[in-house]
């Protein structure tokens, strides 16, 4: 299966074919194009769709703590409880899933009067690539946005 990418400012094959975990020849051949093509952003090119997933499942341990695993995953712990659903006072289990973020993504939780342009400025990246990254954007407070670490 495929799907259109819209190229971004700064991609390049290598780095999209990273992300969709497939090679650059692929890319080539699927896009009837050669190394010597440019990418132009705002253009689209098709990528396989077997796209990274942004989370990976950590199965909770006997004496596991969200603190201990927070910290293990060089993650904040407020965050962690967050993006599941806990709360501070919530207990974890043996054998329960919990869901942290790949090692090459970053995830940021929204606070009251965000707006994209201010998350994209603070986080360093293109307002159109949280945009593509995160298209169901409403910025209430404490929505997650992930992202891509460069």
């Amino acid at each position: 299966m495929y799907e259109i990418y819209k190229i971004m400012k700064n991609d390049t094959l290598e780095s999209i074919a990273k992300e969709y975990d497939t090679d650059v020849n692929n890319l080539l051949e699927i896009n009837g194009i050669n190394t010597n093509n440019k990418l132009i952003p705002n253009n689209n090119i098709i990528v396989p769709t077997n796209k990274k997933n942004p989370y990976k499942y950590y199965t909770v341990k006997k004496g596991d703590t969200i603190h201990q695993i927070s910290k293990d995953n060089n993650i904040d712990s407020n965050l962690l409880l967050k993006i599941n659903g806990l709360d501070k006072d919530d207990y974890i289990y043996p054998n329960q899933t919990i869901i942290l973020p790949n090692n090459n993504y970053k995830i940021y939780l929204t606070k009251n009067n965000d707006t994209v342009r201010g998350i994209s400025e603070s986080l360093n990246i293109e307002p159109e690539v949280l945009i593509q990254e995160n298209p169901n954007i409403i910025l209430d407070t404490n929505q997650v946005i992930i992202f891509k670490k460069k």
